[in-house]
């Protein structure tokens, strides 16, 4: 059995419940409100909106997932799905069938789940105005009912040609579904605020921002202690506190470094810090492979960036300190450097300053000799 589960959504008893939070998100949800959620990335922003409404006696919830995507009939196939999987019967499919007829709409079982799925026929070139379509039939398929819908990593719409004239069309159809709450997540802050906070873009100030912060250090113990104890496991509460620290709070690095203890410990272990330490050369042994292609098409002097980010931390890279660890004199080449990193997608700058996308890489950077 694996007490933790990490690099997905969680629910059920992998879910560290955030009671107050539901309860405010559930409230905007039963209004109609829409919300953008903002929140530091793996903190649970998922993870907290599928459970507080599967949670919501009545309601359902049609989600969408646009990480990744390239073109309009990417967006059109992943709200075809969500619309597939929001309800499966056979009334229900032929409905959406007819809705995206001139789409040319394709039906497949998903050999995992065994569910059906909608998708788009590549062959039907869609246009950005298919987004009109797609979404007429959400609106359709919602109507009437207690529903929410949800498009997660939304601001990577961004990234296909003609993006802007599809979030143009999307607020078009979504502002005449005023009783039904469209919760909008996106692990790109900067993007996300482009989105919904300039006043350029057709969703601005279209929907309440929502913050999800990190789990309360209590409640994330009680938590962990309980996973653990379902393996004859005993956490103290200092290693958790060495745990929480290590990772800087973030709710889906907790979960992967509990894994790890829990993958190198045996029923009957009081942890303690020796269990940490080999927890640790689990995820290197694991990741180690990973982490050192991440290096390969870096430069040198970026590299340098890189190990003083991990050696002296984000919050002042342009000080002395960091320079010197770096071996640079020109804080304009840091600069460049960490605009260079950020596209690689291995840091980022957060609230309090530049940090790693992976506590586990930067910890292997820093031992990297």
């Amino acid at each position: 059995m694996n007490a933790f589960k990490y690099g997905c959504s969680v629910d059920g008893e992998n879910f560290c419940a955030r009671p107050d939070l539901s309860k405010s998100l559930s409230t905007y949800v039963e209004s109609g409100q829409n919300l953008v959620i903002q929140g530091e990335r793996r903190i649970g922003k998922t993870s907290l909106v599928k459970e507080t409404v599967s949670s919501m006696r009545g309601w359902s919830m049609l989600y969408a997932d646009f990480m990744g995507v390239k073109s309009v009939t990417d967006v059109c196939n992943r709200i075809a799905d969500a619309l597939a999987r929001f309800d499966s019967s056979d009334s229900f499919l032929r409905r959406i069938f007819a809705a995206l007829v001139h789409l040319r709409p394709v039906a497949t079982v998903d050999a995992m789940t065994g569910l059906p799925t909608i998708s788009v026929d590549a062959r039907a070139s869609a246009a950005p105005s298919s987004v009109n379509t797609v979404m007429n039939a959400v609106e359709a398929h919602v109507k009437g009912r207690k529903a929410c819908v949800v498009f997660d990593e939304f601001q990577d719409i961004l990234d296909v040609k003609d993006g802007e004239q599809m979030l143009a069309l999307m607020r078009g159809r979504i502002q005449f579904m005023p009783h039904t709450s469209f919760v909008f997540l996106g692990s790109a802050r900067n993007a996300m605020m482009d989105i919904f906070m300039s006043p350029k873009s057709p969703f601005y100030k279209s929907a309440a921002v929502f913050d999800v912060g990190t789990i309360p250090d209590d409640d994330f113990f009680e938590f962990a202690k309980a996973r653990f104890a379902t393996g004859r496991r005993r956490l103290p509460r200092a290693l958790f506190g060495r745990i929480l620290d290590f990772v800087d709070r973030t709710s889906g690095d907790v979960q992967e470094m509990c894994d790890a203890i829990w993958q190198i410990s045996e029923p009957g272990d009081r942890l303690d810090d020796g269990h940490f330490e080999r927890g640790l050369g689990f995820v290197f042994d694991r990741e180690g492979g990973v982490f050192a292609l991440f290096l390969k098409p870096i430069t040198d002097i970026q590299l340098r960036v890189l190990r003083a980010l991990a050696v002296q931390g984000g919050e002042h890279p342009l000080s002395g300190a960091f320079l010197e660890e770096a071996r640079l004199t020109n804080t304009a080449t840091v600069r460049r450097s960490l605009t260079s990193l950020e596209r690689t997608g291995l840091v980022y700058p957060g609230p309090s300053g530049w940090r790693f996308a992976s506590p586990f890489f930067r910890e292997w950077m820093r031992r990297r000799k």
